[in-house]
């Protein structure tokens, strides 16, 4: 299955400002941290370049035409096509990402793990039409960016949303989105 983890601003959607995240929560980072464990986890570059290096407790699998090899610790793809097949079990049916899926269909290998995008704006736009799940984390403050989240549409997806926390002085909330 194919899940989003994101953080954006609730009214802008913004996601990045010149390559940075533009807020500091020590507990998305914690958040972050506790979805991607054990998990394949396919980022840009850019967002690779924000973290710096691979991270122990998941596969990073980097989207790069300009990368010539992996960083140490982290799998390489020329685009998200090939980063979804490298995630893929070997014996398992490969994804299919010919067209996005409907009716939650197409979206599961055989061993129905999770793959997780984390990033950026460019990789979330690609990857969107085919993800089943979003693990949000709403900011409610107002942040200058460059990046952005693209809007979702009310009825492709339900929402389901947990109490509001308060970081660095930051409200923020995390929902989960998953498709109709």
């Amino acid at each position: 299955m194919i899940s989003l983890l994101v953080a954006y601003t609730k009214n802008q959607r913004v996601i990045g400002s010149g390559g940075k995240i533009p807020w500091n929560l020590p507990s998305e980072r914690r958040r972050f941290k506790a979805i991607c464990a054990g998990k394949k986890v396919i980022m840009g570059r850019k967002s690779f370049d924000e973290i710096g290096h691979a991270l122990s407790y998941c596969t990073l699998v980097i989207v790069s035409k300009k990368m010539k090899e992996a960083p140490e610790g982290c799998l390489l793809a020329s685009s998200f096509e090939k980063a979804v097949e490298i995630c893929a079990e070997k014996d398992a049916r490969r994804l299919s990402l010919s067209k996005p899926p409907q009716n939650n269909a197409g979206t599961f290998d055989e061993s129905g793990e999770e793959i997780l995008v984390a990033g950026g704006g460019e990789i979330y736009k690609i990857a969107l039409p085919f993800a089943e799940r979003i693990y949000a984390t709403e900011i409610h403050a107002d942040f200058e960016g460059d990046t952005f989240f693209p809007p979702l549409l009310e009825s492709e997806w339900d929402c389901k949303k947990e109490k509001s926390h308060t970081d660095s002085g930051i409200k923020y909330e995390y929902l989960t989105f998953t498709r109709k």
